[in-house]
C-alpha cells in the first residue's frame, strides 16, 4: 500500500499500542487525582447490623426451697440501622497528597506529548529509511543495466580485436558486484518496509511502500544558541523533572503529616425496632418498641510516636527531591548536547545534499 509521510505519521498515532498504553496511564493518573480530591468531601456510611435478626431465648430456673421450677422463653425480631457522616476539619496529609496526585497527572500528560513526538519522529525516520532503500534499489538496478552494457561492449571490442580478455573479465566482475549491490538493496528495502509496518501496527498482509519521492523537507534557519534556548522552552522532559521535585516535596509533607493531629466532625443517627413475644409458664402479650439515637460532635486523633518512621520517610523524600534537582541539571545538559549534535549533523547533511 503506497503511503505518504503525513499518512504514516497519522497511522502511527492511531495504531501504535505503546501510545495507547501511555494514554491509559494519563487516564489512570486523572482517576487517582479525582480519588485524592475526594478527601475534601465528607464521608457518609450506612450500616445495618440487624436487617432483620431473629433471636429466641429459653431459660429454666429453680425458684428456691420449694423446688418449683420457672420456665421462660422469648422470641424476638430486631431491625436496626445506623447512619454516620464524618468530615475532616484538620488533616495535614490532605493537601500534600492532592498536590502530589495533581503533579503526577501533569507529568503523565507531558509523557503522552513526549511519546507522541517520539513516535512521529520514529515514523518519519522509518519512512525516510524506506525512501533511501528505494533509491538504493533504483541505483542498483541502474548499475546492473550499465554493467550489462559495459560487458556487452567489452565482448564486442574483444571480438573485434581492440580489447583484451582482461577488460572482459573486469566487466564481468563489475557486473557481479552490481548484482550483489542490487540483492543487498532489495533485502534492505524489504526490511525497511516491514519495520515501518511494525511501527504502524499494520496487518501482516499489508506491506507499506513510499509514495512520496525523496526531497528536502525544509531549512533550519536559527543559530545554534537560538536552537538550544528553544529546546529548553519546548522540551517537556524539563517540566517533568521539575514535577518530580515537586512530587517528592509533597510526599515528604504527607509523610510528616502522619504524626500530626487530625480533627473530625461527625454526626451519627441510629434507629432500632423490635417485635416479639415473651412467655413465663404461660404466654404473655407481645412486646415491641423503637429506639432512636442521635449524636453530633468532634473526634480527635494524634499519633504521638511511631518510632521515627514518618520523619525518616519525610527525610527520604526530601533527599529524593534533591536527587531530582541533580537529574534536572543532568537532563538539561543532555538536551544541550543533543541539540549541538543534531545541529552539526544537519550542517553535514546539507553539505552532503549539495555534493
Amino acid at each position: 500500500r503506497p503511503l505518504g509521510l503525513v499518512e504514516v505519521e497519522n497511522l502511527a498515532e492511531v495504531n501504535n499500542p505503546n501510545l495507547k498504553a501511555i494514554a491509559s496511564q494519563v487516564d489512570q493518573a486523572h482517576s487517582n487525582l479525582r480519588a485524592q480530591i475526594s478527601q475534601w468531601y465528607p464521608s457518609l456510611n450506612l450500616k445495618a447490623a440487624s436487617l432483620p435478626a431473629f433471636s429466641t431465648v429459653q431459660s429454666r430456673s429453680n425458684t428456691g426451697s420449694g423446688g418449683a421450677t420457672q420456665i421462660s422463653s422469648t422470641d424476638r425480631w430486631d431491625f436496626g440501622a445506623a447512619l454516620q457522616a464524618q468530615w475532616a476539619l484538620v488533616n495535614p496529609q490532605r493537601v500534600p497528597t492532592i498536590a502530589a496526585a495533581r503533579d503526577q497527572f501533569e507529568k503523565a500528560k507531558f509523557q503522552y506529548v513526549i511519546s507522541q513526538r517520539e513516535l512521529r519522529l520514529q515514523a518519519a525516520s522509518a519512512y525516510f529509511d524506506l525512501q533511501q532503500a528505494d533509491d538504493q534499489v533504483r541505483i542498483g538496478q541502474e548499475s546492473v543495466r550499465a554493467s550489462i552494457v559495459s560487458l556487452r561492449d567489452s565482448k564486442a571490442r574483444f571480438q573485434a580485436g581492440v580489447a583484451t580478455k582482461l577488460e572482459v573479465l573486469e566487466a564481468e566482475t563489475q557486473l557481479s558486484r552490481d548484482q550483489q549491490l542490487l540483492t543487498n538493496s532489495l533485502a534492505a528495502q524489504a526490511v525497511a518496509r516491514r519495520t515501518l509496518a511494525a511501527l504502524l501496527d499494520l496487518p501482516q498482509s499489508v506491506t507499506p511502500t513510499a509514495k512520496d519521492p525523496a526531497r528536502v523537507h525544509g531549512i533550519w534557519q536559527p543559530s545554534l544558541q537560538e536552537s538550544i534556548i528553544a529546546a529548553y522552552a519546548f522540551r517537556e522532559e524539563l517540566d517533568q523533572a521539575l514535577l518530580d521535585i515537586s512530587i517528592a516535596n509533597s510526599q515528604a509533607n504527607a509523610s510528616i503529616g502522619r504524626v500530626q493531629p487530625i480533627l473530625n466532625i461527625f454526626a451519627n443517627f441510629s434507629r432500632s425496632a423490635y417485635d416479639g413475644s415473651q412467655a413465663t409458664v404461660v404466654d404473655l402479650p407481645g412486646l415491641d418498641g423503637n429506639t432512636y439515637d442521635t449524636a453530633l460532635g468532634l473526634n480527635f486523633s494524634w499519633n504521638l510516636f511511631d518510632g521515627g518512621a514518618a520523619a525518616a520517610q519525610s527525610r527520604q523524600n526530601k533527599q529524593l527531591a534533591q536527587e531530582n534537582t541533580f537529574r534536572f541539571a543532568q537532563r538539561r545538559d543532555g538536551i544541550r548536547l543533543e541539540v549541538e549534535i543534531s545541529f552539526y549533523e544537519l550542517e553535514k547533511n546539507n553539505r552532503n545534499i549539495v555534493t
